[in-house]
C-alpha cells in the first residue's frame, strides 16, 4: 500500500513539474494557456487562464492606462489615440468620461512578432445597454509594441 501511494505521489510530482516546465518554455510564445467562452452571445466574454511565465509588462502597462481611467484622468488615453482624427478622439474621451471604467479583467491576448493585442473586459459606471441596471461587460483592446516596449493603440465598444 505505501509502495502504491509513493508512486502515485511520484507520479503526481513529475506531471506537475513537467506541466511547469512546459510553461516556462512557452512563455513567449504562449502567453494564453487557455481561452474558452461561457455565454454564446454576438460578443462572448472569454476567460482565459494565462500562463504564468508570460512576460507582463505589456498587461501592467494597459491596467496602468485603465487605473488612470477608473481614477477619472481620460487625458491618459491622449498619447494612445494619436492615429485618429479629432472627432474620434472626443467621441471616445466623451464615452470614456460618460461611462467610466469601474473594474476590468484579462480576456484574451495574441502575441506577433509585430504587435501584441491584450483584451480586457471592462466594467462601466452609468452603462446599461439592456435597460436591466445589470452592469454590462464591454471591450476594450490595447496593442502593445514588442520592439520599444510600449503601448501602441486604444480602442473600445461603447
Amino acid at each position: 500500500m505505501k509502495r502504491i501511494l509513493i508512486s502515485i505521489a511520484l507520479f503526481v510530482f513529475v506531471f506537475c513539474m513537467a506541466t511547469l516546465l512546459t510553461f516556462y518554455i512557452q512563455r513567449n510564445s504562449r502567453p494564453v494557456i487557455l481561452c474558452t467562452s461561457l455565454d454564446d452571445g454576438m460578443r462572448p466574454r472569454d476567460y482565459c487562464l494565462m500562463n504564468p511565465f508570460r512576460d507582463k509588462e505589456p498587461e501592467i502597462l494597459a491596467e496602468k492606462v485603465l487605473q488612470e481611467l477608473k481614477n477619472g484622468n481620460v487625458a491618459a488615453l491622449l498619447p494612445y489615440l494619436s492615429g485618429l482624427n479629432e472627432d474620434s478622439k472626443n467621441h471616445i474621451l466623451n464615452n470614456e468620461k460618460r461611462f467610466r471604467v469601474t473594474g476590468w479583467r484579462i480576456g484574451d491576448r495574441k502575441d506577433t512578432a509585430e504587435t501584441i493585442l491584450i483584451t480586457y473586459w471592462v466594467s462601466r459606471e452609468n452603462f446599461d445597454t439592456e435597460g436591466t441596471g445589470i452592469a454590462v461587460l464591454e471591450e476594450v483592446t490595447f496593442d502593445f509594441d514588442p520592439k520599444s516596449r510600449e503601448l501602441g493603440h486604444f480602442s473600445a465598444l461603447y
